[in-house]
Protein backbone atom coordinates (compact mmCIF):
# COMPACT_ATOMS: atom_id res chain seq x y z
CA UNK A 1 0.00 0.00 0.00
CA UNK A 2 1.24 3.35 -0.70
CA UNK A 3 1.48 5.99 1.84
CA UNK A 4 -1.41 8.31 2.44
CA UNK A 5 -1.93 11.09 0.44
CA UNK A 6 -3.86 14.27 0.15
CA UNK A 7 -5.60 12.44 -3.12
CA UNK A 8 -6.55 9.73 -0.32
CA UNK A 9 -8.38 11.91 2.21
CA UNK A 10 -9.57 13.84 -0.50
CA UNK A 11 -11.39 10.25 -2.07
CA UNK A 12 -12.29 9.38 1.62
CA UNK A 13 -14.17 13.08 1.61
CA UNK A 14 -15.98 12.40 -1.60
CA UNK A 15 -17.23 9.27 -0.57
CA UNK A 16 -18.87 10.37 2.82
CA UNK A 17 -20.52 13.36 0.84
CA UNK A 18 -21.98 11.26 -1.49
CA UNK A 19 -23.13 8.79 1.04
CA UNK A 20 -24.78 11.60 3.01
CA UNK A 21 -26.11 13.17 -0.15
CA UNK A 22 -27.53 10.11 -1.66
CA UNK A 23 -29.01 9.14 2.27
CA UNK A 24 -30.64 12.45 1.99
CA UNK A 25 -31.97 12.59 -1.24
CA UNK A 26 -33.97 9.23 -0.68
CA UNK A 27 -35.31 10.63 2.28
CA UNK A 28 -36.81 14.01 0.71
CA UNK A 29 -37.55 12.26 -1.93
CA UNK A 30 -40.65 10.34 -0.13
CA UNK A 31 -42.31 13.73 0.18
CA UNK A 32 -42.69 14.21 -2.95
CA UNK A 33 -46.27 14.43 -5.23
CA UNK A 34 -45.06 13.79 -9.06
CA UNK A 35 -45.54 10.28 -10.43
CA UNK A 36 -42.56 7.82 -10.15
CA UNK A 37 -41.02 10.33 -7.36
CA UNK A 38 -40.10 7.21 -4.76
CA UNK A 39 -38.62 5.48 -7.40
CA UNK A 40 -36.75 8.56 -8.78
CA UNK A 41 -35.18 9.19 -5.34
CA UNK A 42 -33.84 5.80 -4.75
CA UNK A 43 -32.51 5.83 -8.38
CA UNK A 44 -30.91 8.76 -7.21
CA UNK A 45 -29.83 7.24 -4.18
CA UNK A 46 -28.19 4.25 -5.49
CA UNK A 47 -26.04 6.36 -8.11
CA UNK A 48 -24.94 8.55 -5.48
CA UNK A 49 -24.07 5.43 -3.09
CA UNK A 50 -22.66 3.35 -5.76
CA UNK A 51 -20.47 6.36 -6.56
CA UNK A 52 -19.71 6.95 -2.86
CA UNK A 53 -18.45 3.39 -2.48
CA UNK A 54 -16.07 3.64 -5.98
CA UNK A 55 -14.53 6.99 -4.25
CA UNK A 56 -14.29 4.88 -1.07
CA UNK A 57 -12.33 1.62 -2.70
CA UNK A 58 -10.36 4.61 -4.01
CA UNK A 59 -9.36 5.86 -0.83
CA UNK A 60 -7.84 2.21 0.29
CA UNK A 61 -5.17 2.50 -1.83
CA UNK A 62 -3.48 4.85 0.25
CA UNK A 63 -5.31 4.50 3.59
CA UNK A 64 -5.48 2.01 5.57
CA UNK A 65 -9.07 -0.23 5.48
CA UNK A 66 -9.80 0.02 9.26
CA UNK A 67 -9.09 3.95 9.08
CA UNK A 68 -11.15 4.67 5.74
CA UNK A 69 -13.85 2.96 6.66
CA UNK A 70 -14.24 4.50 10.66
CA UNK A 71 -14.01 7.61 8.58
CA UNK A 72 -16.32 6.95 6.22
CA UNK A 73 -19.18 5.32 8.26
CA UNK A 74 -18.32 7.57 11.49
CA UNK A 75 -18.25 10.90 9.72
CA UNK A 76 -20.88 9.80 7.48
CA UNK A 77 -23.70 8.84 10.54
CA UNK A 78 -22.68 12.48 11.96
CA UNK A 79 -23.32 14.42 8.59
CA UNK A 80 -26.17 12.30 7.86
CA UNK A 81 -27.69 13.31 11.28
CA UNK A 82 -27.17 16.71 11.78
CA UNK A 83 -28.38 16.72 7.14
CA UNK A 84 -31.53 15.20 9.41
CA UNK A 85 -32.12 17.18 11.77
CA UNK A 86 -31.48 20.42 10.07
CA UNK A 87 -32.88 19.70 6.58
CA UNK A 88 -35.51 16.88 7.31
CA UNK A 89 -36.50 19.10 11.11
CA UNK A 90 -35.78 15.82 13.20
CA UNK A 91 -35.14 16.41 16.70
CA UNK A 92 -31.99 16.84 18.17
CA UNK A 93 -31.06 15.94 21.79
CA UNK A 94 -28.39 15.59 24.31
CA UNK A 95 -28.30 11.78 24.18
CA UNK A 96 -27.62 11.95 20.66
CA UNK A 97 -25.33 14.27 20.54
CA UNK A 98 -23.16 12.69 22.95
CA UNK A 99 -23.58 9.26 20.53
CA UNK A 100 -22.20 11.66 17.82
CA UNK A 101 -19.04 12.35 19.77
CA UNK A 102 -18.70 8.93 20.75
CA UNK A 103 -18.88 7.61 17.08
CA UNK A 104 -16.23 10.75 15.66
CA UNK A 105 -14.04 10.20 18.98
CA UNK A 106 -14.10 6.07 18.31
CA UNK A 107 -13.21 6.50 14.10
CA UNK A 108 -10.08 9.11 15.74
CA UNK A 109 -9.12 6.46 18.00
CA UNK A 110 -8.87 3.95 15.14
CA UNK A 111 -7.17 6.86 12.80
CA UNK A 112 -4.45 6.63 15.81
CA UNK A 113 -4.04 3.40 16.56
CA UNK A 114 -3.49 2.41 13.29
CA UNK A 115 0.63 2.07 11.97
CA UNK A 116 1.84 3.79 8.72
CA UNK A 117 4.59 1.92 9.26
CA UNK A 118 5.85 -0.57 6.22
CA UNK A 119 2.97 -3.07 5.20
CA UNK A 120 2.90 -6.43 6.81
CA UNK A 121 4.68 -8.80 4.38
CA UNK A 122 7.50 -6.67 4.38
CA UNK A 123 7.70 -6.87 8.46
CA UNK A 124 7.42 -10.09 8.07
CA UNK A 125 10.06 -10.96 5.31
CA UNK A 126 12.28 -8.42 7.60
CA UNK A 127 12.22 -10.48 10.80
CA UNK A 128 12.54 -14.10 8.58
CA UNK A 129 15.63 -12.11 7.23
CA UNK A 130 17.09 -11.17 10.75
CA UNK A 131 17.48 -14.48 11.55
CA UNK A 132 14.96 -14.10 14.54
CA UNK A 133 13.97 -17.33 14.20
CA UNK A 134 13.36 -20.09 11.32
CA UNK A 135 10.05 -21.48 10.33
CA UNK A 136 8.98 -24.63 12.47
CA UNK A 137 9.10 -27.49 9.65
CA UNK A 138 12.00 -26.42 8.48
CA UNK A 139 13.50 -26.57 11.89
CA UNK A 140 12.07 -30.27 12.53
CA UNK A 141 13.08 -31.61 8.98
CA UNK A 142 9.98 -31.28 7.47
CA UNK A 143 8.03 -33.90 9.70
Amino acid sequence: MSSPRLYHWICLLGAIVLEVGGTTFMKLSQGWTWPFAAQAGIAGMLVLIALSYYLLSLSTTGLPVGVAFAFWEGLGLTLITLSSVLILDEPMNILRFLALCAVLTGALLIHHGTGHGASRAARSGARQTAGTSAPVAATRGGE
